[in-house]
């Protein structure tokens, strides 16, 4: 995977978890990156942790809670983050 595709991933984990508070579904970068769980679990390296949490799929009639591998920032990486917009 190309840097500056490696970049934008990393970038929108971090500003959807900043956004939210909450995780983000491998599934949903997949889609977006249009590439693979290893490819995102590559890119995203040792500065993001992966969980499952749980998610809807399917429609409301039919649907059901399954649990999916999600990921967020670690802490270390916001600190981080929060030191280089300190300058």
């Amino acid at each position: 995977m190309k840097t500056e595709i490696i970049d934008q991933l990393k970038n929108q984990v971090l500003e959807r978890f900043i956004e939210t508070g909450s995780h983000v579904f491998v599934s949903d970068l997949m889609a977006e990156f249009q590439t693979n769980a290893l490819g995102v679990h590559k890119a995203l390296g040792d500065d993001f942790v992966f969980n499952n949490a749980d998610r809807w799929q399917g429609n409301n009639y039919s649907g059901r809670h399954v649990s999916a591998p999600c990921v967020e920032p670690t802490k270390k990486y916001l600190i981080k983050i929060i030191k280089n917009l300190r300058g």
